[in-house]
């Protein structure tokens, strides 16, 4: 799953939907926030809750390698807002 912040969603992006996608057992939740140039990568749900945050800078390679969806995301074009 991903989502790209808005400002409208920003609190939902981070709070509900983050704990209804850990109780789906939603393998990879991924939040691109172009107001701080960041990724937030979520991983192994288990009981509500994800186990593992993965963060990185937009520009900055994120390896998601060991996950379900075993690729490198490049963030170097990613735009911030």
């Amino acid at each position: 799953m991903l989502e790209v912040v808005s400002e409208a969603t920003a609190a939902n992006d981070y709070g509900p939907k983050l704990r209804t996608y850990a109780a789906a057992k939603v393998p990879v939740y991924l939040i691109a926030d172009p107001y701080v140039g960041r990724c937030h990568v979520y991983v192994h749900p288990k009981d509500g809750a994800y186990g593992t945050q993965i963060t990185a800078d937009f520009g900055e390679p994120l390896d998601l390698t060991d996950t379900v969806l075993g690729l490198v995301l490049q963030t170097d074009r990613f735009p911030r807002d």
